[in-house]
């Protein structure tokens, strides 16, 4: 009574006016069959919200079928409240009449919500059931809504952990890549999920109205942990190659990943290897110096300083490793090109 009545407060309903809010109210199937839920929401003298409460902390699944006779048992009863005082679930029977369904459209935690936990869905589903808002004949529609919603949002939570096959496809088809091999799917099925989280993350920073310093993060697709790529550090003659030239290699592959518009750049990206020389770090296609991407350069006045060579515009230095992709892309194919009509060529003489 201490933690419901206060609710039926919140939301309006005058709980010392028993005409609206009845405690012990009949739900009866017959003279011989007595039943009463705890507390009915009246109105025109007829109850069309039924509560159901127990001890705290008890299991509510065990006493949803005593509420669905309410249903039965009411025919005005349009929607019927189980709690604990702390756990609420709301019920409507939205697919049959008089009917409860066996899914909870709304559900909610005092402790959680005392936290500050609080989802958007279970405030405006809060707001439909204030006193001045809740419309007993429309409450089954609404409740199928929030229902089908729950269920899409569970099929995108499932996609966002464990993307199918014909989603990726769906996804690759609408940035141009029609035609994807069965055995790279793999891997673009982690890029999915890699994306999926980087949405999420651009999500809460946007929620959060995070500094213009942080909001870099939000551009940056590396800021997702994307999959790992087993990278062996190599010393030679006293060379240490460092986390941040691993990274830089790294964030090179996964890029091209991204940015590969055909199934042979994709294929081609296992190809790219690194070489570290004291001063700078090189990275290449197939070859180091046909091949050759970038060198990198570490303690610059800017985080990241490659050198691209003349033909692409040469020393890019920045912060935010993204500002080199369409170079990036731009070097990376003609390397490809190269150094595959190389071969092709060589093949030809021979």
């Amino acid at each position: 009574m201490f933690l419901v009545l206060p609710l039926l407060s919140f939301l309006g309903y005058d709980i010392m006016n028993p005409d609206e809010v009845c405690p012990e109210h009949n739900a009866d199937f017959s003279e011989k069959y007595k039943n009463r839920v705890d507390f009915a929401i009246m109105k025109n003298d007829a109850p069309v919200i039924a509560i159901e409460c127990k001890a705290r902390g008890a299991a509510l699944k065990d006493d949803r079928g005593q509420l669905r006779s309410y249903f039965n048992a009411a025919p005005t009863v349009k929607m019927g409240v189980i709690t604990d005082g702390l756990v609420y679930e709301f019920y409507a029977d939205s697919d049959e009449p008089n009917m409860m369904d066996a899914n909870a459209f709304l559900t909610f935690n005092l402790n959680e919500v005392s936290k500050g936990k609080i989802e958007d869905s279970v405030v405006d589903g809060l707001k439909s059931l204030h006193k001045d808002s809740f419309d007993p004949e429309n409450i089954g529609a609404e409740a199928k809504r929030k229902l089908v919603f729950q269920n899409l949002v569970q099929q995108i939570e499932d996609l966002s952990t464990n993307p199918s096959e014909p989603f990726v496809r769906l996804l690759l088809q609408n940035i141009g890549m029609s035609h994807v091999r069965s055995k790279a799917m793999a891997e673009y099925i982690a890029l999915t999920q890699g994306a999926f989280g980087e949405f999420v993350n651009i999500r809460i920073l946007r929620r959060l109205d995070l500094p213009s310093k942080d909001k870099e993060v939000e551009r940056s697709p590396v800021a997702v942990e994307a999959p790992k790529i087993d990278v062996e550090i190599k010393p030679d003659n006293g060379i240490i190659t460092t986390e941040l030239e691993i990274s830089v290699y790294e964030h090179t592959k996964r890029r091209l990943a991204f940015l590969a518009k055909t199934d042979d750049l994709y294929e081609s990206i296992e190809n790219i290897e690194y070489r570290d020389y004291k001063g700078k770090f090189i990275v290449f296609y197939k070859k180091e110096r046909a091949g050759r991407i970038f060198d990198f350069y570490e303690d610059k006045e800017k985080k990241y300083t490659f050198d691209f060579g003349e033909e692409f515009g040469g020393i890019v230095s920045t912060d935010n490793i993204i500002d080199i992709d369409a170079t990036l892309l731009a070097v990376f194919s003609n390397r490809v090109e190269a150094v595959g009509a190389t071969k092709k060529a060589a093949k030809q003489k021979g």
